[in-house]
């Protein structure tokens, strides 16, 4: 029996669970611990929903992120933890105590360097987001799709993919989110929510990455720097964040985009994205983690002496690459 049945099978046994996703949450985290709530709750189950961290504003209007918890999750031995969209147990934060100490642990994932925590792991990094893997879930326990459902999950699948942009994106992909259509979805209005709409703060803070832009290795790798004094500075939130490595990695010519946020003294958030490079496995080397063309980590360390390790780094993965 594959793990994907027995968790089936457990999802149909058990009466209470706890689901949670990561810190930082994304799209696809929020979006599958939505749907997968909402499923649950609608054959019968008792569930609470958990994300160490606000869920980002722009989110906000997905029926259920107002029963999210963020703060507390009571220890309980004898109820069974769903983990949503976290490669490995560090990215559940102040949580990841009470999910070690959960009867058993589901743990549901596309990342390539999930660390198979779960007592049973349905993990698949071939699926383009934790949506897909929930979407095949629900089918089969069986739950009635609500359009709330195919809301949650198709902004965990669109945000994923880029909305429909990455090479992560498959035929199976498509077929997944014209079901989700089904249910009367307007694409249009829900790609202006995730994708176009941004504060005044969020220009404000990409003009200050932009200038503090720096070439490297023949303008193949581009980087930018930003603290949290400048943050603060332009009126930005740290949901603001989310995308500017985009503007570095997008420059013509450009393989790879980093965006070093010093968030304190010592400690320094690194995001990467690429074009053709496999950034998981330059993130992973650094203890983080994440996809093939997106992912990050935090280091603790001297700003300058992370650049010139990180950078160093980039370029031996550069090498990879034809000329």
């Amino acid at each position: 029996m594959t793990d994907q049945s027995k968790i089936i099978e457990r999802l149909k046994e058990e009466k209470t669970f706890y689901l949670i996703s990561h810190m930082l949450p994304d799209g696809d985290s929020i979006g599958s611990l939505l749907a997968m709530g909402e499923g649950l709750l609608k054959i019968g189950k008792n569930i609470s929903l958990f994300t160490p961290g606000h869920i980002p504003r722009k989110y906000n209007f997905l029926t259920g992120t107002e029963t999210v918890s963020h703060e507390v999750l009571i220890v309980d031995p004898d109820i069974t933890t769903i983990v949503l969209d976290s490669s490995d147990l560090d990215r559940l934060g102040i949580f990841k105590e009470a999910v070690l100490n959960s009867k058993q642990i589901i743990n549901i994932d596309h990342h390539v360097t999930n660390q198979r925590f779960g007592t049973l792991n349905l993990v698949d990094s071939s699926a383009a987001a934790t949506g897909e893997l929930v979407y095949s879930l629900l089918n089969e326990l069986p739950v009635i799709i609500t359009e709330s459902i195919a809301e949650s999950l198709y902004v965990a699948i669109s945000t994923d993919t880029g909305s429909f942009k990455y090479t992560n994106t498959t035929p199976n992909t498509h077929r997944v989110v014209a079901n989700l259509l089904e249910f009367g979805l307007n694409p249009g209005t829900l790609s202006q929510k995730m994708f176009d709409e941004k504060p005044l703060s969020f220009y404000i803070l990409l003009k200050e990455a932009l200038s503090s832009l720096e070439m490297y290795e023949r303008r193949r790798v581009a980087v930018m720097t930003l603290s949290k004094d400048i943050r603060e500075r332009s009126g930005a939130t740290t949901d603001d964040l989310e995308g500017i490595v985009n503007y570095a990695r997008n420059i013509e010519g450009v393989e790879m985009g980093i965006l070093f946020y010093v968030e304190g003294n010592r400690e320094v958030k690194v995001g990467f994205r690429s074009k053709r490079l496999d950034v998981s496995v330059l993130a992973g080397n650094l203890n983080g983690g994440g996809h093939t063309r997106a992912a990050g980590c935090r280091l603790d360390g001297d700003l300058e002496t992370i650049k010139e390790k990180v950078i160093g780094e980039s370029l031996k993965l550069l090498k990879e690459l034809p000329a």
